[in-house]
């Protein structure tokens, strides 16, 4: 994965006690530039850079050719320093003293933390085929509708059977929150004002849009002329991660089975 370079104020590494401050997720990078000037009077000579800590989480690049000679109010970038964190809810401290031809000594602090990873429960899906009870005016909360795909966009299609001994008109089908993620794509058969008998089924086909995996609900709400409230279904969509996939898992099979 790339490396994101992080838009901070430029700091100057040769004032002591300079601190630089990361916080990324696991599996992500950030780099920040390490730049001296040179703010006094005289020419400055940088010898060498001495780095301690937890260097493995550090990535060192770009690095200056050492030793470098500044003019007074000349810069350079010695490095960019980036931030590869492997274990999530952690701190990490690196430290770096640079030497210069004068004898001073500078030293600056690289603090990272890496945020714990919210924990996602992977979903069942609401079975293939499944017929869905509907009887707005006995059924107020219906069954539970889940959603879940590998794609960034996917859609659905579930099927409801009038339980009831009366006859529903079915006038308008919408969600509670308009958040542009779930939308109604067909309903089946025919459109809407619908009647639907005692016995019948009627079908709605839905699509849910993500690229986050991360679940999000809402409520499907179907209209009746012969109930004040809706039938009401909470909905949950869920993108599944590529590694669950079973092209995916017999290939991670395959590798761990050749090593």
């Amino acid at each position: 994965m790339s490396a994101g370079f992080a838009q901070v104020p430029t700091q100057n590494v040769l004032a002591d006690g300079t601190e630089f401050s990361y916080k990324v997720k696991s599996g992500n990078s950030e780099c920040q530039a390490l730049t001296a000037k040179n703010e006094t009077a005289t020419p400055i000579t940088i010898q060498k850079i001495l780095i301690e800590g937890e260097k493995e989480f550090f990535e060192f690049n770009d690095n200056a050719a050492l030793p470098k000679k500044l003019a007074p109010g000349e810069s350079v970038n010695l490095c960019y320093a980036c931030f590869r964190p492997k274990v999530a809810d952690k701190q990490y401290t690196v430290s770096a003293t640079i030497f210069t031809s004068s004898g001073k000594t500078s030293h600056i602090n690289l603090l990272a933390f890496c945020p714990a990873l919210a924990k996602v429960d992977n979903i069942t899906a609401t079975a293939p085929g499944a017929i869905i009870t509907f009887d707005p005016l006995t059924v107020k909360e219906g069954t539970l509708l889940t959603m879940t795909g590998h794609d960034d966009h996917f859609m659905r299609l579930y099927s409801f059977k009038n339980t009831s001994q009366k006859t529903f008109s079915i006038n308008s089908a919408s969600f509670q929150k308009t958040d542009n993620r779930f939308d109604i794509v067909s309903i089946e058969p025919g459109s809407l004002p619908m009647d639907v008998a005692p016995g019948e089924t009627f079908s709605l086909k839905i699509s849910y849009n993500s690229r986050e995996r991360v679940p999000y609900n809402n409520k499907l709400l179907i209209y009746t002329d012969q109930s004040k409230e809706p039938a009401s279904y909470e909905v949950r969509g869920f993108q599944l991660p590529l590694s669950s996939m079973s092209w995916n898992k017999r290939q991670d099979s395959t590798s761990r089975a050749n090593k």
